[in-house]
């Protein structure tokens, strides 16, 4: 491997609603700014490094840090191993700060993440699927629309595209979106059905979903059922 990293720890994460448990690597790896990144990654069963897999970048929500980064890998490993994928649940919490979240976010350090990631591991077609949680779908967008060239679909849940982002939402146009909002989750709503109707005129494809009565955390898909549904969106760009 080209990339410069630690490993800090092999963490067994035991997959919620009563899965089986899993085991995913932790490791900590030093961008080119001197930033240290933090991510937790599950490689599917049978991981052959001289093959390329579909891979998954999951950001989580709140202070968008390692261990919401952990958590997001714990419930969506199950279904990633099952379809053959990659996924990365990355921290975006660097001392303290939230750098892809914000008006007045410092949008490089995941783009020198994703360049690292692709040293390092097999990403099918050198693109990514992305999805993120609350703060980490805004993150999700930024990254997306500064560089669309990197991402297969964008999957949100419990988010939207941030004000400051919306001007220049037409680069999206030519990859999948989904949008998930809690049915109770009324904080979220608005701000959703203004980025499907301006993601919609720029001509991009968008699912667009208000989940019954989930609240913020969406539990619906972390269920099987969910989420192997919630996967069926986020790869749909295999049947485009």
């Amino acid at each position: 491997m080209n990339m410069v990293f630690a490993r800090i720890a092999t963490l067994a994460l035991a997959i919620g609603l009563g899965g089986a448990a899993h085991a995913a690597d932790l490791f900590k790896i030093a961008l080119p700014d001197g930033t240290d990144g933090r991510y937790a990654v599950a490689l599917p069963p049978g991981f052959d490094p001289a093959k390329t897999y579909p891979t998954l970048l999951a950001i989580p929500g709140g202070e968008q840090g390692i261990e919401g980064a952990v958590s997001m890998v714990q419930y969506l490993e199950q279904e990633a191993g099952k379809r053959g994928m990659i996924l990365i649940g990355l921290s975006t919490e660097y001392n303290g700060v939230r750098p892809m979240y914000g008006p007045y976010a410092d949008d490089t350090l995941i783009p020198m993440f994703m360049d690292e990631i692709l040293k390092s591991y097999p990403v099918e077609g050198g693109k990514f699927y992305i999805t993120g949680h609350s703060a980490g779908g805004e993150s999700a967008f930024r990254v997306a629309i500064r560089h669309p060239e990197m991402f297969r679909t964008i999957t949100s849940t419990s988010s939207y595209v941030a004000d400051e982002d919306l001007p220049s939402v037409a680069v999206l146009k030519d990859i999948p979106i989904n949008l998930f909002v809690g049915g109770q989750d009324y904080a979220y709503h608005q701000g959703a059905k203004q980025s499907l109707d301006l993601l919609t005129a720029a001509g991009a494809d968008v699912y667009h979903e208000v989940r019954g009565t989930d609240q913020h955390s969406i539990f619906s898909l972390r269920t099987p059922g969910g989420q192997a549904f919630f996967f069926d969106k986020i790869t749909r760009d295999v049947t485009k």
